[in-house]
């Protein structure tokens, strides 16, 4: 069988055109793909720890004060505890059947809430607050006695502090002191 010299011309001539074709498509895919465009952006921050702190201090004509500074002792003063110290006059010459009341302040000074709690009261057991019909002494807030609350950042608690006699307290109470009385507080972000 003989090949007419037209036909194949024509043929050769197709397989060309479609190879040119093809090559063209994929000239045209790989330049659509690599014209794509492209933007960057930086974004910078700083980063700074929160700032913990518990002060406390005894009320100041009976009223908290809600600037920082003086009165207010600072924290690490006590083992990472707010230590408050009454004044032996505050609680000096009770009777019996009495009951005396100090004002207190606790302020948290820092950038998140604190969990405040007090730690127990430490009092001389050969004192007014031992024996067999002692005196007692309680932190409390307007309404019950003080465990733990949670402190809001920069915002002040007050509380009293209340020793009461009994009402029938022995004669061997008479002249005994207790000496200083420490109230201590402790702060932790470990809110409940």
């Amino acid at each position: 069988m003989s090949v007419l010299p037209g036909s194949k011309s024509r043929k050769t001539s197709t397989i060309i055109r479609l190879a040119l074709a093809s090559v063209a498509l994929v000239g045209i895919g790989a330049a659509a793909t690599s014209a794509a465009w492209t933007a960057q952006t930086t974004l910078s921050a700083s980063a700074k720890a929160a700032s913990i702190e518990l002060y406390g201090a005894l009320a100041v004509n009976g009223t908290c004060p809600t600037a920082q500074g003086s009165p207010y002792v600072e924290a690490d003063t006590s083992a990472g505890a707010v230590a408050i110290t009454l004044a032996s006059g505050e609680f000096s010459a009770l009777v019996p059947n009495q009951q005396r009341t100090v004002a207190i302040c606790v302020r948290n000074g820092g950038d998140l809430p604190l969990n405040v709690s007090l730690n127990p009261l430490a009092v001389s057991s050969n004192s007014i607050f031992g024996g067999s019909a002692p005196a007692t002494i309680e932190v409390r807030t307007s309404a019950a006695a003080f465990t733990s609350t949670v402190l809001a950042a920069n915002a002040t608690l007050p509380l009293n502090v209340v020793v009461t006699t009994p009402t029938s307290w022995p004669t061997s109470y008479q002249g005994l002191s207790s000496g200083a009385v420490e109230i201590v507080f402790s702060g932790s972000t470990d809110v409940p």
